[in-house]
Parts: C-alpha cells; sequence; structure tokens
C-alpha cells in the first residue's frame, strides 16, 4: 500500500513538471555568455498574432527582440528565444508559466494586477490597456450605465474564464444590471466572435480585439460611456526567475524603453495611427 502510495504521488509531480516550462537562469546565461528563454503567449490582436508568412508577430514579439539586442549590447550576452505552448488560452498560458522554473516569459494581453502579483513576478508596464463594452451595431447605444437594464434588457454577456474582463462584466451585473445573462468562453477571441454571431451579445473587450473587428469591417458598436483605462499590461515570469531586474533595467534604459522612437515605431505598426490615437486619447 505504501509503495502504491508513493507512485501516485510521483505520478502527480512528473504530471505537473510535464505542464510547466523551464529555460536558463540569468545566473546561468551569463556564466556562459549566452542563453535561452521560452516565451509562453496568448494570441491577442496587435500583441502576438500568426502574420501573412505563418510566423509569430505583435508588439510582445518586437519588444523581446528589442530586450534580447540590448542584453547583447549591454551585458555581452546573447540570448536565444523559443516559443512554447499553442497560445490558445490564457488561463492555461499564465497557470503554467506561474509553475514554471528559469527564464519562462508569459506574453500577451496579461494585465498587471495586485493580486497576479503574489503568483507571478512582472516586468515593468509596457502599455496602458483601453478596454471597451461592445454590442453589434444595431442595439441602442447606452448613455449611462444605470441604463443597462433598459437598453440592454434581453443581451448576453460574452466574457471569459479567469479574465480581468470577466471581473468587469460581473462588476456590470452587480451593480447595474443583476439580470444580466452571461455565458462563458476560454479566450477572449472566442468572446469577440460569439458576440458577432449574436445580434444580442455584449462583451467587453481589449483595445486590439476592437481593433481587429472594425478593420474587418464587422458590425460593431462602442459604447463609450463603459470605456475603462486603468490598466497596464507587463510580461510574466515566475515567482522565483532571477530575469525580472533584467527586465527593470532595460525598460529604465535611456530615458525609459517606451519613450524611444523604437517603441512608438512598434505601436504603429502593429496599431495602427488610428489604434494608437484612440489609446492616446483615453490615457492623457
Amino acid at each position: 500500500m505504501k509503495s502504491l502510495f508513493t507512485f501516485f504521488i510521483l505520478l502527480g509531480a512528473a504530471s505537473c513538471l510535464a505542464q510547466s516550462y523551464s529555460a536558463d537562469t540569468w545566473k546561468q546565461a551569463k556564466k556562459n555568455g549566452k542563453g535561452t528563454l521560452s516565451l509562453a503567449y496568448v494570441q491577442t490582436p496587435s500583441f502576438v498574432y500568426i502574420d501573412n508568412t505563418g510566423q509569430l508577430a505583435g508588439i510582445c514579439i518586437d519588444i523581446m527582440g528589442d530586450f534580447k539586442a540590448w542584453v547583447k549590447e549591454n551585458k555581452q550576452v546573447t540570448v536565444e528565444s523559443k516559443f512554447v505552448g499553442d497560445g490558445s488560452n490564457f488561463k492555461s498560458m499564465y497557470d503554467k508559466v506561474k509553475i514554471s522554473k528559469g527564464g519562462v516569459v508569459g506574453m500577451g494581453n496579461i494585465t498587471i494586477t495586485d493580486e497576479r502579483k503574489k503568483e507571478v513576478k512582472f516586468s515593468p508596464p509596457f502599455i496602458t490597456n483601453f478596454a471597451i463594452l461592445v454590442t453589434q451595431g444595431k442595439i441602442s447605444t447606452l448613455s449611462k450605465l444605470e441604463d443597462m437594464p433598459k437598453t440592454f434588457s434581453d443581451l448576453t454577456a460574452y466574457t471569459a474564464k479567469g479574465t480581468v474582463n470577466e471581473q468587469r462584466i460581473t462588476d456590470l451585473k452587480t451593480k447595474y444590471f443583476p439580470d444580466l445573462k452571461v455565458s462563458y468562453t476560454t479566450t477572449s477571441q472566442e468572446s469577440l466572435e460569439k458576440m458577432l454571431a449574436d445580434p444580442k451579445g455584449l462583451a467587453y473587450l481589449d483595445l486590439a480585439f476592437y481593433l481587429e473587428a472594425v478593420q474587418m469591417k464587422k458590425s460593431i458598436k462602442r459604447h463609450a460611456v463603459a470605456d475603462k483605462a486603468i490598466e497596464q499590461f507587463g510580461f510574466i515570469m515566475p515567482s522565483g526567475s532571477d530575469w525580472a531586474p533584467l527586465f527593470e533595467e532595460f525598460f529604465a534604459a535611456n530615458g525609459g524603453y517606451t519613450n524611444t522612437r523604437e517603441y512608438k515605431a512598434i505601436l504603429f505598426k502593429h496599431m495602427g495611427e488610428a489604434g494608437v490615437k484612440l489609446m492616446q486619447s483615453q490615457t492623457k
């Protein structure tokens, strides 16, 4: 019986290890003059997406490229990277990074929150997110949140489990519309798709998903009274990662990375002029 118990303990431990990632620590990379980062990600329009050539591209990818170049120039360490996971699910990516070891970095629309800071390490923020409450175009415009029970009387909210936007939908339901119907999805992309397929659907979406729908000329309406621009995105690392101080140094160098021309060019490249202007209008 004891040996059987030990077997199941070892089996459980092996299962946990199989569900996590690993890569070189910064200490190892510095000693060897080279190292590898494992990049976990969740596919997010503008931030991490598959381009026309079938390669991963986006704001996060380009920032990581600048980070690796900075480490090479300033620390004389060559950093390679490899993508891990399939990018399909935010919660899966987050949970795996949380239990990983060494140089593992999570990328995408990852909101920095006090609760998550207890579980993972964050890089300094690289962008302020702008979340938007959306419906299809034929739905009447919401003039004030208190009117939700009337304006959105028979609508269903679609939201991805484990996201900050799920919390936003929950807050709307609690404060303004207790009878709001909520349907849960596994990804923000799925929430967008279900809302677009349902004439009586609504969703809270990050700016990047809204811009994607607009660019695709979908029937989508922004209800500006519910705009939220109070959160920031960052890269995540396991709580024991020794790469975090290096990311802090990178983002602080030369007057701040997000103040550089290179960073601003990345935003325009992946969000377009309209997207950048819309984001800036909410963060002034």
